[in-house]
């Protein structure tokens, strides 16, 4: 048996190195790996880069304010209606954003992090500016939109396939195709072993590619050092899922047809499982459950919030003291300035709650899409992982849900500090300004995907498995049969 290995990898690289359309497969495959890595690696630094300019702008706005305190002054001197004892300027000075930090691994699968927000403003009267879901950028330019982005996860999930069935696609009918398959079983001791071998040598061959892929891509953007536990959990699904196409091929050369026919259904797997089942699947959800984009949603939250701010405070009163327990309604009439403020923030608090309500329902109609989606991953193989991969990287929807929620709770967390110093009906003092932006909203959403894709890749395989030991069992028949193989 070992002979028979090294045998079957001596005459494996003589036919790579006689075969310049194979040896240029794989060096297109390795350019268009690279390629994505440094595209991918770009778009994140433009990510990390616009998430340090804001930090350099909240800084420079807090330490204005801050010098302001130390100087015993509500404001600047050119500016006399700014006032940040009040709560509306100290909001609006405690300048603080919740931002999304980018994966090491969101250069490998860029997933919806190109359209899709990555930062918030943290404030609670500045309406619904905290809560847009989708990159203004990407809504004043369409251009953007049609330029995409080229990343690793795209090379694996559509490229990779095509690889390996241009390694593939002759294992063993060539020698059909020659005459010769009978002189090359009557001269091995064991037939099976040698197609099992003959296949599993150009699937090693992907398998070492793609490996080199993702160490270069773990070194080069530092997931390896970084988050080796997703990068890891990332290279164990790739590779996966280079042995289930294996498989997939593998049936199809079981049925022991000439090279062309091979071909063929090679070429056809792919296009089913990486084009038309995508799209179909796509389509027949998107009928049922239609997407919500952003800009409905902005619009949405804009009617809400014209209709509180046209509205009487009195009809929104009851449900703030309610819900706040601490505080109670003032004894003595306010002076109109902090009577207007405390209208200002129940009114705030009312459009928190549509908000809250509002994404929430989006969020579950959201899932809801997604979970139909994946219902039929059985069937969509390149979808579930190239969704997995973009989950650990931190850039599927699932990652931006649970960053809209750390929006909301730094904008709660805001808005009932604010409330707390505005019914004490005082001037706000510099360790009450300093405590608004004291906290932290930076925080990574890489995160292991469910195991449902793990069962439904494993599925597939154990499908692929007994699609090839039924087609070879009906091959051996038919030669039986016919005395021809």
């Amino acid at each position: 048996m070992i002979a028979l290995f090294f045998n079957l990898v001596r005459f494996e690289i003589q036919r790579l190195g006689r075969s310049p359309m194979r040896l240029a497969a794989m060096v297109v495959f390795l350019l268009c790996g690279f390629y994505a890595i440094s595209s991918g690696l770009h778009h994140v630094n433009d990510w990390r880069e616009t998430l340090k300019e804001l930090a350099n702008r909240d800084e420079s706005r807090r330490t204005e304010a801050i010098g302001w305190f130390d100087d015993q002054v509500s404001g600047p001197d050119d500016r006399d209606w700014i006032d940040v004892t009040t709560i509306r300027y100290a909001d609006r000075y405690a300048s603080a954003h919740a931002v999304m930090e980018p994966e090491p691994l969101a250069a490998l699968a860029i997933g919806l992090s190109d359209i899709r927000s990555t930062w918030a403003v943290v404030s609670a009267t500045m309406g619904a500016e905290p809560f847009r879901t989708s990159d203004p950028s990407t809504l004043g330019n369409a251009e953007k939109l049609l330029s995409g982005n080229f990343d690793l996860a795209f090379v694996l999930a559509y490229l990779m396939p095509l690889l390996l069935l241009v390694l593939m696609f002759d294992v063993s009918s060539m020698e059909r195709d020659l005459g010769i398959l009978r002189t090359v079983r009557t001269q091995t001791a064991s037939p099976k072993a040698w197609w099992l071998l003959r296949v599993s040598l150009p699937i090693l061959v992907v398998l070492i590619l793609v490996g080199t892929l993702l160490v270069v891509g773990g070194i080069w953007t530092g997931a390896l050092e970084e988050s080796f536990e997703l990068w890891k959990t990332f290279s164990l699904a790739s590779l996966g899922y280079v042995l289930l196409w294996g498989l997939l091929f593998a049936a199809v050369l079981s049925a022991g047809t000439g090279s062309s026919t091979a071909a063929l259904w090679m070429v056809g797997l792919w296009i089913s499982f990486c084009v038309l089942v995508p799209a179909a699947v796509r389509q027949v959800v998107s009928s049922v459950q239609p997407n919500l984009y952003a800009s409905e949603l902005t619009t949405v939250l804009r009617a809400e919030r014209y209709e509180i701010l046209l509205g009487e405070v009195e009809t929104y009163a009851p449900a703030f003291y309610e819900a706040r327990p601490q505080i109670s309604p003032p004894t003595e009439t306010p002076d109109r300035a902090n009577q207007s403020s405390m209208d200002r923030m129940i009114r705030e608090a009312a459009f928190f709650d549509e908000v809250a309500l509002v994404s929430a329902k989006t969020a579950k109609r959201e899932a809801v899409r997604e979970g139909a989606v994946s219902f039929f991953g059985w069937i969509n193989p390149a979808y579930v992982f190239q969704n997995s991969l973009c989950v650990l990287a931190g850039t599927e929807s699932i990652n931006f849900r649970a960053h809209r929620n750390d929006i909301l709770a730094a904008v709660q967390k805001r808005l009932e500090s604010l409330i707390d110093l505005q019914w004490k009906m005082e001037p706000i003092e510099k360790p009450a300004f300093e405590a608004l932006f004291a906290h932290e909203n930076w925080r990574r959403h890489g995160r292991t995907p469910e195991q449902t894709p793990l069962i439904q890749g494993a599925s597939l395989g154990v499908v692929a498995i007994f699609m090839t030991a039924l087609l070879s069992r009906n091959k051996r028949a038919r030669e039986r049969q016919t005395g021809m193989v």
